[in-house]
């Protein structure tokens, strides 16, 4: 009788602590499952504001570029209207890109880490000054001044990827988001943001 209550409580024993081991290692699995489902939605958030911002920033370099292109050719293009056309296009991207000014440095901040949204913000500085002395262009074009000359001032910024260039810029800034993006660094995995300074 001894040996077969030996037997029932051993069972239950190995049962009770068989069905134990199980759940957690159920539940361990069930934990990694999830947080590699939960970084690999970050990464997919990530990468789509990624390709918006980059594309933000293609564009309003590209709208800069035209704007003065057709300053620059002012004598011809004023008398059919692309100068203003072109001016248009360019506020337009303009009202897109001031819409969301804050919400872009805040999701860069929280996908890519401190580093990237200072970058962005330096970005919008860079943007802030090529874009007045493109508008100065625009202003002695109207005016009938030599708008080609006050062109070269600004064309430098737009040509190639001479150091320094906003044009350089854009492209190190993108560069830099897609390296974290292949590398995994994004999300939690991004370098820690630092505390929001909450002055008043």
């Amino acid at each position: 009788m001894n040996e077969i209550l030996a037997i029932v409580v051993g069972f239950v024993l190995t049962t009770i602590a068989g069905g134990w081991w199980a759940s957690r290692l159920q539940d361990r699995s069930w934990a990694r499952q999830n947080d590699a489902r939960m970084r690999d939605e970050e990464r997919q958030r990530a990468s789509a504001a990624c390709q918006v911002l980059t594309s933000l920033l293609d564009k309003r370099l590209y709208r800069m570029q035209r704007l003065l292109w057709a300053a620059k050719q002012s004598a011809k293009i004023q008398q059919d209207g692309e100068l203003e056309r072109r001016r248009q296009e360019y506020s337009e991207v303009l009202i897109d890109w001031n819409e969301h000014l804050n919400m872009n440095l805040s999701v860069v901040g929280s996908y890519f880490g401190d580093r990237a949204r200072s970058y962005l913000e330096s970005l919008y500085e860079d943007f802030k000054r090529v874009g007045q002395g493109v508008e100065n262009v625009v202003r002695t074009a109207r005016a009938g001044g030599d708008a080609v000359k006050a062109a070269s001032v600004v064309e430098v910024e737009f040509e190639g990827r001479g150091i320094g260039t906003l044009n350089d810029r854009v492209y190190q800034f993108g560069l830099m988001l897609m390296g974290q993006l292949r590398d995994g660094l994004v999300g939690r995995s991004a370098p820690a943001p630092s505390e929001p300074n909450m002055r008043k």
